[in-house]
């Protein structure tokens, strides 16, 4: 009982933090706010007219009011849309409006890691969930390093139930959820004395 009341604590934390929104508007050639904090989790919905655009850059480009793409930045079209935890890791992103950036028109986005104590360990080589979002089908990739015989892992959705389980055998790990509605849902399993907490979603 102890653990499902702890995993249900997790899930709704992470439940929270993902429907986080922080709005940025713009007034003229300025967004507003320009400098936002936000935890890892939270989303940014830019609600700016059909005149700009949001573009990532690095931050000498941001420095010099440039409007060269960041590559593997993210973009938002004209008119804006939704940054997610997708698109903002951990660490300060910079962006711009592409057609104003030498007008000065830029902001920046700081992403602040405030989970200490709740584990949901960014994405590494060696313990990787892809492709995430997906429409259902995801693959567990994990370093043979890693791997420990009959290692089980359990997939919740935001309500705390149980809706997949599975033995991690290889390499990879064929996971199947095309029979469960879009959402987030979370993968829970451990490694040696680390429990590990992945947080997938389904679109």
């Amino acid at each position: 009982m102890r653990t499902k009341i702890s995993l249900t604590s997790l899930i709704l934390f992470f439940s929270l933090l993902s429907f986080s929104q922080t709005i940025i508007t713009n007034s003229g050639n300025t967004f507003s706010p320009a400098s936002v904090t936000i935890s890892y989790g939270e989303s940014v919905q830019f609600n700016i007219a059909t005149a700009h655009n949001v573009i990532e850059v690095s931050q000498s480009t941001w420095n010099s009011n440039g409007n060269a793409a960041l590559s593997g930045g993210f973009q938002l079209g004209f008119g804006g849309g939704a940054l997610t935890s997708n698109d903002l890791t951990v660490g300060t992103h910079y962006y711009v409006c592409f057609p104003h950036a030498s007008s000065g028109m830029k902001g920046m986005i700081i992403v602040e890691n405030n989970t200490t104590g709740i584990e949901d360990t960014p994405l590494k080589a060696n313990f990787t969930i892809s492709p995430n979002p997906s429409y259902g089908k995801f693959q567990l990739i994990i370093d043979e390093s890693f791997l420990i015989e009959n290692s089980k892992f359990t997939i919740y959705n935001i309500h705390g139930k149980e809706v997949f389980q599975s033995v991690i055998t290889n390499k990879k790990t064929e996971i199947d959820l095309r029979d469960q509605i879009k959402g987030i849902y979370f993968l829970r399993t451990k490694i040696g004395q680390k429990v590990i907490l992945k947080k997938i979603l389904i679109h």
